[in-house]
């Protein structure tokens, strides 16, 4: 173990691969309807950040969204093109960076860690639920410990990404509604209220506070942080199974940016005047009054608590995807691409937690804004700079407007850092440092957790320890829901003895986190069966596919409208249309004959296809029916008969047309079952084959070390014996104890026998050399090549094989072997398939005595033994014969014709499936050119004659059997 601790300690990521591939390989398990639902969570930061920078602006903070507006829209138009280029890359704009910033991969890999920690800074957004519920629990009397709940929201999202990718992608589906929906209506109901309504304090100020360019930099931090975070959908490419599509929400995510971040905006400067600047629940309430009235309380609330909880599961997905790419590319360590079967980033899921409590302990959120807004802003610096340095690639837009955008994010980085608290700047500056230093920790530690094998080693505990999940889930389930209804019930009771509408916002934020963990349960239970579920229903179809791409005939599946879903590659061929183009065309579109609803059509029928070339041809149209997902699903195959029913026209003409046709069915059909009957032995055979050598293998090994030391032990055997003849000579008289010790071990007994013994041993060990060898020579089964061979050898491997049916068993006297071997030259053959043919008539020849002998007496079996001859001679220069004859009861005329035909046997049921000699003629007659006889006649045995050429490739010469 400490070898291979040393061994992974200084390996490369590459390297994991020894242990296992699927560590560095992110299953695609995303629709791309999941991974929507990333793509607009990053509007959510708006929340984060807003109501700070008008409370220190006031007007003027609009100038300072409107240009974060356009680097953050283009910023999502240059991220798409490069997710298009590389759509195997995970994480998004940090790693993005680090192929841009190949020739400096310390600067790359900076920036990247400067984006990852200001996602991993996510327990902002707990931070400002946890403040919003206590203010809530306040009128309620109930105190809940702060850290504690901020630790237990934070807690929450995690476990829930250990859940799985599907679970968070789900999760997001679920609140992506009311979260980014209610961000949306804020800004449009808010802007038409502004513009229309008579109460409306103006759509435009009516004074302008001096502006200040510092000030304007400070807080253009904070703006970035926000706008550039825009582009999530771009961090799951690798996870999705329609890359494109995923790629597309960044174009709609660029176009809600306006809408958000300058709507929302000039609405929060218009009506959120409060006397809490940094209470953002305050800030929104007092904007949101106007026109949301009442319920504004009630909405802001739920908002907050969504959107809380929505960035902060984004957050918890986005962030280990960059350090799982980063340990890909070889910045990091190489535990960090671990990655399980349902896409959890289980270390860097880790890290990203111990990250995240070490934020969530800091505690201060205008430090933790300033700290995060610090890496966002260096990392999209580094950005713009890697794509001016890639100017001259086709993935890269605008990138002289990208170096001006660099150049002022870098003033913005000096001017607006120094003017806020240094320490935060600095920090802000150092993270990634810090980072860098406990990733190369994490290298050099011995700690089996910061090693890929550990967890690759934990999982296969795991899933070997516990095979079914129900039990443990119906457990989570029932605890999960018996604390719910026990919390509901202890906060109903105390919300009754409050009056007022504070009972209501309460509710909503309860709401929010009780659909939360709903979605965590059933990700949790539910989720894994169904995953099951598809899996297996994802294999069926594979197999279904790969199956109709073997068919000769077209298969296409069409839906309820009788509009192609799919088809095999045969359809090409007959349609003349390439099986892609096919896709959303109708059948009738083909055949015009066709009613365009496939409910209409007779389950068999004939129609006429015109082809491009003006001729006709006559397709057979088979239909059945299917339910795929509560839809009607029709499978259809299409036959090309016109030769058929040309053939048809012809028979009915002539009686010898009628005959040749006939005689052409029946050869197909044969030739048909004679594949069957070759695929299923070859497989037989092979198994057979490779049992055989895995035996010899491993019996082999202890065997060679035993002979081995057999010499040494003799050596060694002889020259204690001449010790103790030296000592019996120079030391006549001994002690009476060892005299007599020596009368008890009958010394002179031993030292006679201890070298025979030896001898034996040698003898026996040289006997099971020579079996190995034997069992090594019969597993060429699984050869496919041409190869040299010595035929006896084949021949003797055979036999052995079958030596357990040829001795004597109670009842039953042995079968003798008479070997009648010529001297023959090494033959170029397939040895592994001849050895199949020696098989296949030594084991019938061996039932059939069997079967013979149940018919006889002892004493007639003494009388004459059953035995198989078994002679070879070298017929010429480039022939050799093989005959394998019984003295068993023979064959009638009748059976001898058809032995050689697929799955005929006259074994009983079960006893065998009669394609032994069927596949034993191919091999000879087709495969080795050569010539496969069986002669025989009743009570006088059987006799198999084989000719084979000793070259294969020689010219095929008149049969003359033995």
């Amino acid at each position: 173990m400490n070898t291979q601790k040393s061994t992974m300690h200084n390996q490369s990521i590459m390297g994991i691969n020894k242990y296992h591939h699927s560590v560095l390989k992110l299953p695609r398990t995303l629709s791309s309807l999941e991974t929507f639902g990333f793509s607009l969570s990053g509007l959510l930061a708006w929340l984060l950040t807003a109501p700070a920078v008008h409370s220190a602006l006031g007007p003027w903070a609009i100038f300072v969204w409107l240009p974060g507006t356009i680097v953050g829209m283009l910023l999502n138009f240059q991220v798409q093109a490069l997710g298009r280029h590389l759509p195997d890359v995970s994480g998004g704009t940090p790693n993005y960076t680090t192929r841009l910033l190949k020739p400096f991969p310390w600067l790359g890999c900076y920036a990247a860690l400067g984006y990852f920690y200001s996602w991993a800074a996510f327990p902002l957004s707990t931070i400002i639920l946890a403040d919003l519920i206590t203010v809530q629990l306040k009128p309620l009397g109930i105190t809940f410990p702060e850290m504690a709940l901020k630790i237990g929201l934070t807690l929450l999202v995690f476990i829930m990404a250990f859940s799985g990718t599907r679970a968070l992608g789900i999760l997001h589906l679920c609140f992506i509604i009311p979260a980014v929906g209610l961000l949306l209506v804020f800004s449009v109901q808010g802007i038409g209220w502004l513009a229309f309504s008579p109460a409306s304090p103006g759509f435009f100020p009516t004074t302008w506070p001096s502006f200040s360019v510092l000030e304007w930099a400070k807080w253009f931090f904070f703006v970035v942080f926000a706008t550039c975070s825009c582009e999530t959908a771009s961090s799951f490419v690798a996870d999705s199974r329609e890359p494109n599509r995923t790629l597309r929400f960044l174009p709609l995510a660029a176009s809600f940016i306006p809408i958000v971040f300058l709507g929302c905006s000039w609405v929060l400067m218009r009506l959120g005047t409060t006397t809490e600047p940094d209470n953002i629940f305050q800030t929104l309430l007092t904007a949101a009054t106007p026109f949301w009235g009442k319920l504004a309380a009630l909405i802001v609330t739920l908002w907050i608590s969504s959107s809380a909880l929505l960035a902060a599961a984004t957050a918890v997905c986005n962030s280990p995807r960059m350090l799982y790419q980063l340990a890909l590319d070889g910045y990091l360590s190489p535990v960090f691409a671990v990655v399980s079967r349902q896409g959890v980033l289980q270390p860097s899921l880790i890290f990203s937690f111990i990250l995240s409590l070490f934020f969530l302990l800091w505690g201060n959120i205008s430090s933790l804004v300033m700290v995060s807004s610090v890496g966002v802003l260096v990392s999209i610096i580094v950005f713009h700079f890697g794509l001016w340095l890639r100017r001259a690639r086709s993935e890269v837009r605008w990138p002289w407007l990208s170096l001006g955008f660099c150049l002022v994010e870098t003033v913005v980085l000096v001017v607006g850092g120094l003017a806020w608290q240094w320490r935060d700047f600095v920090a802000g500056l150092l993270v990634p440092i810090i980072i860098l230093v406990a990733d190369a920790a994490i290298r050099r530690s011995a700690f089996p957790p910061f090693h890929p094998y550990w967890w690759i080693q934990r999982r296969a505990l795991y899933s070997t320890r516990i095979k079914d999940f129900v039990g443990l889930q119906v457990l989570v389930i029932v605890v999960l829901v018996c604390g719910a209804s026990v919390i509901t019930w202890v906060i109903k009771n105390r919300l009754d003895q409050v009056p007022g509408d504070g009972s209501d916002n309460l509710l909503a934020i309860l709401l929010m986190i009780l659909a939360f963990i709903a979605v965590a349960i059933a990700c949790w239970t539910t989720l894994p069966q169904i995953a099951s579920i598809a899996e297996a229903r994802e294999v069926a179809e594979s197999r279904f596919i790969t199956a109709l791409d073997t068919v000769s005939d077209t298969v296409l599946v069409l839906n309820e409208n009788g509009v192609i879903t799919q088809a095999n590659p045969a359809a090409k061929s007959l349609l003349g249309v390439d099986a892609n183009q096919l896709y959303e065309r109708s059948l009738s579109d083909f055949l015009c004959q066709l009613d365009d609803m496939p409910a209409n059509w007779q389950n068999t029928s004939e129609r006429i296809l015109q082809m491009p070339n003006g001729a006709e041809r006559i397709i057979e149209i088979t239909i059945s029916r299917r339910l795929n997902h509560q839809s009607l699903e029709y499978i259809v195959f299409l036959r090309d008969i016109s030769d058929r029913k040309q053939a048809e026209i012809a028979l009915r003409s002539s009686e010898s047309t009628l005959r040749k046709q006939a005689t052409e069915l029946e050869q197909a059909l044969q030739n048909l079952q004679r594949t069957q009957a070759q695929l299923i032995q070859t497989e037989k055979m092979s198994s057979l084959g490779q049992l055989v050598a895995g035996v010899a293998h491993e019996i082999n090994n202890p065997v060679n070390f035993i002979y081995g030391n057999l010499t040494y032990i003799d050596n060694y055997t002889q020259d204690l014996v001449a010790l103790i003849q030296l000592y019996q000579q120079i030391y006549p008289n001994t002690a009476p104890e060892i005299s007599k010790f020596i009368a008890e071990i009958e010394l002179d007994f031993l030292m006679e026998d201890m070298p025979k013994m030896l001898s034996s041993m040698t003898v026996g060990t040289e006997r099971i050399c020579e079996i190995v060898l034997t069992l090594r020579n019969f597993s060429r089964l699984d050869e496919a090549d041409i190869k040299s061979v010595d035929i006896h050898s084949g021949i003797d491997s055979t036999l052995l094989i079958l030596q357990h049916r040829l001795k004597t068993k109670p009842g039953r006297p042995g079968i003798q072997v008479i070997k009648e071997y010529g001297d023959l030259p090494e033959l170029q053959c397939y040895p592994g398939q001849l050895n199949q043919v020696f098989m296949n008539i030594l084991s019938n020849a061996i039932d059939a005595l069997d079967k013979y002998n149940r018919q006889r007496t002892i004493a007639e079996i003494t009388e004459d033994k059953s035995k198989i001859t078994i002679c070879t001679i070298l017929k010429n220069v480039n022939w050799v014969a093989i005959s394998i004859k019984d003295n068993g009861p023979g064959m009638t005329e009748s059976t001898m014709k058809r032995i050689f035909d697929p799955f005929f046997t006259t074994k009983p049921v079960g006893d065998g499936t009669g394609l032994g000699l069927s596949i034993s003629y191919q091999i000879v007659v087709d495969k080795h050119k050569g010539f496969l006889k069986c002669i025989s006649s009743p009570n006088h045995g059987a006799e198999f004659l084989i000719e084979i050429p000793i070259i294969l490739e020689a010219e095929p010469c008149q049969s003359q059997y033995l």
